[in-house]
């Protein structure tokens, strides 16, 4: 009988213990600084967009979804923010919405008509760039995407 109290107690505390690991593993958050360069002389907002797979790259499926100010984050000839995300790989779509109704303008192929710009600066081939392209390690230590928006 105290065997198995013993078990049953080392049992509980190795639950405790796991559990304790996982909701911390859940805790840990990286820093991304993003820069974006040709948007000196811009006015109005860029968005942008945090993909986790290449099943939602590009889509409206996305981990976050960012608004940048860009006369309050223009420094130099750079805009820059910084996204706190769980540690893990990720993709990075910008727009600056020269319109200013938040939304990317495509044509009737789905051709951007708004500058944008890809993290590791990613570029298209004969249709969208890939997600492999484009996918980035998010770790521990800070990270900086720098980015140059390109007119279409």
């Amino acid at each position: 009988m105290l065997r198995l109290m013993r078990a049953a107690c080392v049992l509980q505390f190795l639950v405790l213990v796991v559990g304790f690991q996982s909701a911390r593993a859940e805790e840990l958050t990286g820093i991304l600084m993003v820069e974006i360069s040709g948007l000196k002389d811009a006015s109005g907002n860029v968005y942008i967009a945090v993909y986790d797979s290449d099943s939602s790259w590009l889509s409206d499926e996305v981990v976050l979804n960012q608004k940048v100010v860009i006369a309050d984050a223009l420094d130099g000839d750079l805009v820059r923010t910084e996204l706190l995300l769980p540690l893990g790989n990720y993709a990075l779509s910008v727009f600056y919405d020269q319109d200013g109704d938040g939304e990317l303008k495509t044509n009737f192929i789905g051709m951007p008509k708004e500058p944008i710009a890809l993290s590791n600066n990613a570029v298209a081939k004969f249709g969208p760039p890939k997600y492999s392209d484009a996918v980035f390690s998010l770790g521990a230590q800070p990270m900086i995407q720098s980015l140059s928006i390109k007119a279409p």
